[in-house]
């Protein structure tokens, strides 16, 4: 089952989400995409968290029938009954925010009328981590990440170009959607700073 595709949202854009009729919004869970198979005829799709519970956003298949060309509202309606535990849901830019002040990842907004595959759109909670340069791939293009102050390692993030400009021991200022449960970087990207801040240290 491919995994749902997301547009993501600037931060002011998504506070500024209005609740109205045709659009749900749900907390972004802080798991991992995953696929459960109820029975050989039910089949849900959610968040498996850490801790192991899992969290159903949308089900695709119910006794044997194939609910992804039903609206999301109808399939919504489905899962209702199916008494699973869900994302807690809200009202537009408030939720968003009242979600990032409890420390939550951050909210996504889905439209209810299409059909299974239409993207989803997330607004998450962006981070800047001081990384340092611990070797470069070329293969790649990509810098390998420490935590500046602690050593840790922190995982890769493409350097598109900019390659040349970076040396083993360079700190860079890097964006995330916060730590992974290994600590790694989550979607990491150099700083979008036109000031070229991303190159803290050469």
């Amino acid at each position: 089952m491919n995994k749902p595709s997301f547009i993501s949202v600037p931060m002011e854009t998504g506070l500024r989400w209005r609740d109205g009729a045709g659009w749900r919004y749900e907390e972004k869970m802080d798991g991992q995409f995953h696929v459960e198979e109820l029975t050989h005829a039910t089949t849900v799709i959610g968040e498996l968290m850490r801790d192991g519970q899992f969290f159903a956003f949308d089900v695709l298949h119910y006794e044997g029938q194939d609910l992804r060309p039903l609206p999301l509202c109808e399939r919504l309606t489905v899962l209702d009954g199916m008494n699973l535990p869900r994302p807690a849901v809200g009202s537009g830019g408030a939720f968003l925010a009242s979600v990032l002040a409890a420390g939550g990842e951050g909210v996504v907004a889905k439209h209810l009328d299409p059909p299974w595959g239409v993207p989803f759109y997330k607004c998450k909670r962006r981070q800047v981590y001081y990384s340092r340069v611990t070797g470069l791939d070329q293969r790649t293009g990509s810098a390998i990440l420490a935590d500046r102050d602690s050593g840790e390692m922190r995982g890769r993030v493409a350097l598109h170009g900019r390659f040349e400009r970076v040396r083993v021991g360079s700190v860079l200022k890097v964006e995330a959607f916060g730590l992974t449960a290994r600590g790694m970087l989550r979607e990491a990207r150099l700083d979008r700073d036109p000031n070229n801040a991303w190159l803290a240290s050469f």
